[in-house]
């Protein structure tokens, strides 16, 4: 299948993605309940949190999709909250030249410090 997306505006584009992303999570197989083991990250997304009554909103901006919005329950905020804590008590980081612009290839860390745990 072939469907040319050359002349669609930003508008267009994004109602567009948001149609597929809706259909997608009707289809199966459904998407995997487990991170891939290689993964295009963007680096230094910009995000935003605000408390709710029953836990947080945690929101990630993505350049392609826009703002991907979560709500996580208190349990989840608190358990996240301490394994971000454990890991930068661990973990020295990297020394990078300068960041890139563009997504970065990774490979997660799963299982180290208490990472990789789904919810």
């Amino acid at each position: 299948m072939s469907i040319d997306i050359s002349q669609l505006s930003a508008a267009e584009l994004d109602e567009l993605i948001v149609r597929a992303a809706a259909r997608r999570a009707t289809l199966e197989p459904a998407q995997s309940a487990q991170p891939p083991e290689k993964a295009e990250a963007i680096v230094n997304p910009a995000w935003h949190t605000s408390p709710l009554p029953n836990g947080v909103l945690f929101m990630l901006r993505h350049p392609g999709l826009g703002w991907l919005p979560f709500i996580l329950p208190h349990e989840h905020r608190v358990h996240l909250t301490s394994l971000w804590l454990h890991q930068s008590l661990l973990f020295k980081p990297v020394e990078v030249a300068a960041e890139p612009a563009t997504p970065a290839a990774i490979t997660p860390n799963f299982g180290t410090g208490g990472s990789g745990t789904v919810h």
